[in-house]
C-alpha cells in the first residue's frame, strides 16, 4: 500500500513538472508574438506615415495649380 502511494506521488510530481515545463513554453511564445505584433504595428505606422506625406504632397502641388486657373 505504501508503495503504491509512493507511486502516486511520484507520477503527480512528474505530472506538474510537466505542466510547468509546457506553461513556460506558452509564456515564451507569448512574449514572442507580443514582440512581433509590436514590430508590425511599428511598421504598418510608418507606411501610414509616408502614404499621409505622399498624399499631402499631392493636395500641395494641386492647390496652387487650381487657384492659378
Amino acid at each position: 500500500m505504501v508503495k503504491k502511494l509512493k507511486k502516486n506521488e511520484k507520477k503527480k510530481t512528474k505530472i506538474l513538472k510537466v505542466i510547468d515545463r509546457l506553461k513556460n513554453k506558452i509564456t515564451a511564445k507569448e512574449k514572442k508574438l507580443s514582440k512581433i505584433n509590436v514590430k508590425i504595428a511599428g511598421l504598418e505606422k510608418k507606411v501610414a506615415e509616408k502614404k499621409a506625406k505622399k498624399h499631402a504632397k499631392k493636395n500641395a502641388k494641386q492647390s496652387p495649380a487650381s487657384i492659378n486657373n
